[in-house]
């Protein structure tokens, strides 16, 4: 096939449309979307679409999503998203939705099952989309069944977004797979997606040793809520210190706390993986130093699990229920965001973390950051020379996060230095825009390539 030559396409001028772009529409296929959010895969498929509209509002998107936990609307329409929620029975939805059931054998067996059916559901919009310039978007594991077919079956490009392999690449992860299900699918799905999308280099290269084809592998980013770089720097960073001086006063009133009380704030699931028992132990010894201090973790745990009861079993045998406050339950996005302006120091010590979206949230945000050695270098090091844009941990040791803390909380000057850098590292280098632009560049750069024939 030839391509045509310069001479014979139509010189750009005054009353000449532009270009239409190859790419015609993006089909997402991701089981978590608000209000059906079990952890952070919703919140980054929300603002995903929410930011591809504004940035690419000439590309009709249609997001597959489970229909929980509630009997949803099957089909909603807003502007050129189109947000599908197939149907699924009644009593298994109520079954699945059951905390109680999340991990026992039946609960899984369950999960399984409404899987199966949420991916087959797909299949007839795609059969219909299966045309030049569609590109299919799988997000996670438990979308594989639809990506598999939708590569193998209906010859369509498939990206395969990678954002959590706990399962599979993390020791110690909070759920096994003794099956080995997880792993067949996500292996099988990197193998026959035509490009597979992870937000780290460091994934990256742990998805290759794992035996993912590497010359498939693109790192693109994730974006963050508060990334946009605005036109008056001093101005927006003048009014995030005055937000930042109302919420530091008003949550320590909320939480009965003196005025000048140190503040940690975590946020997470309450796991071991996310350093959870680590924090814990840390913090009688942050509080030799610092008598005040307070800390507040914002998260639950995986449902199923007794994870929740451990926290609360630890902080009790710790004696640190006096200056410990953990919600155990996910706050909105705006509550988050008081709490990590009203802190001293955010503090993340994940043993394992494919990004941690929570973290540049918290820098983009001017909040000083302690993150632990999971986390990649790519979130903690900032680009200039004046030193790091937040603190990172080597081990997994209480000790050493103690210490980490404790240079934060000993010398605010400092500790503001820090933030600044991570707050310019963050606004720079994790903007919204920036992820939507590299990644429908690669949609597109996949729509002009030969269809696969069979």
């Amino acid at each position: 096939m030839t391509r045509p030559s310069t001479s014979s396409r139509p010189s750009p001028g005054l009353g000449t449309a532009p270009p239409r772009s190859p790419l015609r529409r993006v089909v997402v296929v991701c089981h978590q979307y608000p209000p059906w959010n079990v952890g952070g895969l919703a919140e980054y498929a929300q603002r995903f679409v929410q930011c591809a509209q504004r940035e690419r509002d000439d590309v009709p998107l249609t997001l597959y999503t489970l229909n929980c936990p509630e009997n949803l609307p099957r089909r909603e329409r807003n502007g050129s998203l189109t947000i599908r929620r197939p149907w699924l029975p009644r009593r298994l939805k109520r079954r699945i939705v059951a905390p109680k059931n999340h991990l026992a054998p039946s609960g899984r067996a369950l999960f399984a099952l409404s899987l199966l059916a949420f991916n087959l559901a797909t299949l007839p919009t795609l059969v219909r989309a299966r045309r030049s310039g569609t590109v299919v978007a799988v997000h996670d594991w438990q979308s594989a069944v639809a990506g598999i077919l939708a590569a193998t079956v209906l010859r369509l490009p498939v990206v395969y977004h990678v954002h959590n392999t706990e399962m599979t690449m993390a020791e110690q992860p909070d759920v096994t797979d003794p099956f080995r299900l997880i792993e067949i699918s996500q292996r099988l799905l990197a193998g026959v997606a035509a490009r597979v999308v992870v937000p780290t280099p460091e994934l990256g290269r742990l998805a290759v040793a794992h035996g993912w084809r590497a010359d498939r592998i693109e790192v693109v980013p994730h974006g963050c809520e508060t990334g946009a770089v605005p036109a008056d720097r001093n101005a927006d960073d003048a009014e995030l210190g005055h937000e930042r001086e109302r919420e530091r006063s008003g949550l320590r009133a909320e939480l009965g706390l003196p005025p000048d009380a140190p503040l940690l704030v975590f946020a997470g699931r309450l796991s071991t993986i996310k350093g959870v028992p680590t924090l814990l132990h840390a913090l009688p010894v942050i509080a030799r130093r610092h008598p005040g201090v307070q800390l507040v973790m914002l998260g639950v745990g995986l449902a199923g699990t007794d994870q929740d009861e451990a926290v609360d079993r630890l902080v009790t045998e710790l004696g640190i229920g006096d200056r410990t406050h953990v919600y155990h339950r996910y706050l909105p996005q705006e509550e988050v965001r008081r709490h990590y302006l009203a802190a001293d120091a955010c503090v993340f010590p994940s043993r394992y973390e494919p990004f941690g979206l929570v973290s540049v949230e918290a820098m983009a945000l001017a909040a000083p950051v302690v993150l632990g050695s999971g986390f990649s270098t790519l979130i903690s090091d900032g680009e200039g020379s004046d030193g790091p844009a937040a603190l990172r941990m080597r081990g997994d040791t209480p000790d050493e996060l103690a210490d980490l803390v404790c240079q934060l909380l000993d010398d605010p000057a400092a500790a503001a230095r820090l933030a600044a850098r991570g707050r310019a590292h963050a606004c720079q280098n994790f903007r919204w825009p920036d992820t939507i632009t590299r990644t429908l560049g690669l949609y597109e750069s996949l729509t002009r390539r030969e269809p696969s024939r069979g």
